[in-house]
């Protein structure tokens, strides 16, 4: 099967708080079936695939000089479940290849017991399923790391936290998004 590549980037929503989003896969198939397995079934070594082809795949820009890479945190609740971050695996791979630091600047919170799991986009950005906050300090530029963009609304919300910081520049990079 062959992984289903799209065009890398992808324009922000009118009103996005992100200058750039990048993700070259379509959130189907293989593409699908690597985030789940990740995700799902602990095959934590996909991380190292999956940063090779998101470096392999996306343009030097979309990893800017002096930014921070900064994984999108993962609830407690999924952290203890899981027994890892997957965004935060991936994101430890991909500074391993860019050379950019890693800061996690970010906390989760799931304000409901399932989060955001089953909800629309509105319900997603009204913080009915999630919240996130700052709890360490930010920096200037960042690139946020997650497995997959369903609506958007989480790195929204990670882009708002970040921005009441001291940050001026969020960019994003996700392994795929639903088309």
């Amino acid at each position: 099967m062959q992984l289903p590549w799209i065009e890398p980037l992808a324009p922000p929503r009118r009103g996005s708080l992100l200058q750039q989003h990048w993700s070259p896969l379509e959130f189907e198939g293989p593409a699908r079936a690597l985030v789940h397995a990740l995700k799902f079934h602990s095959a934590t070594a996909l991380a190292v695939l999956m940063a090779q082809h998101l470096v392999d795949a996306l343009p030097p820009r979309a990893f800017p000089p002096g930014a921070a890479i900064v994984p999108v945190p993962a609830s407690r609740a999924r952290l203890r479940q899981r027994g890892f971050d997957h965004a935060n695996l991936l994101a430890g791979e991909l500074s391993r290849r860019t050379m950019l630091p890693i800061q996690r600047p970010l906390r989760r919170e799931a304000s409901l017991a399932l989060g955001q799991r089953g909800l629309g986009r509105r319900d997603r950005l009204s913080g009915r399923g999630l919240q996130v906050s700052l709890v360490g300090r930010a920096p200037l530029q960042v690139v946020l790391i997650d497995d997959v963009c369903t609506t958007g609304a989480t790195l929204e919300l990670c882009a708002e936290a970040l921005l009441s910081g001291r940050t001026e520049q969020v960019s994003a990079v996700t392994y795929s998004v639903v088309g």
